[in-house]
């Protein structure tokens, strides 16, 4: 039944662990920051999953995802002014 998983067990509990360690630093930051500030920024990582699916698996990306990606750009930007 696992059989088919041996090859792939490493990528798994490395994919896991980051998704951990990704889900520990929000919580982290929600003591640090104010929670809207925190919940605002962990919605950039559509921007980063934008990023690597044009860059590294060379998916197309159409004026609407550009469009989109600077939109959450400008957001960041703005949280900071």
């Amino acid at each position: 039944m696992f059989r088919p998983l041996l090859g792939i067990w490493k990528s798994g509990l490395a994919a896991g662990a980051m998704s951990l360690a990704a889900y520990w630093i929000a919580i982290w930051g929600f003591t640090r920051a104010p929670i809207a500030l925190v919940a605002a920024l962990r919605e950039t990582s559509v921007l980063f999953a934008v990023l690597i699916a044009v860059f590294f698996l060379r998916e197309p990306a159409g004026p609407w995802r550009w469009a989109a990606a600077a939109l959450i750009t400008a957001g960041v930007v703005l949280m900071r002014v």
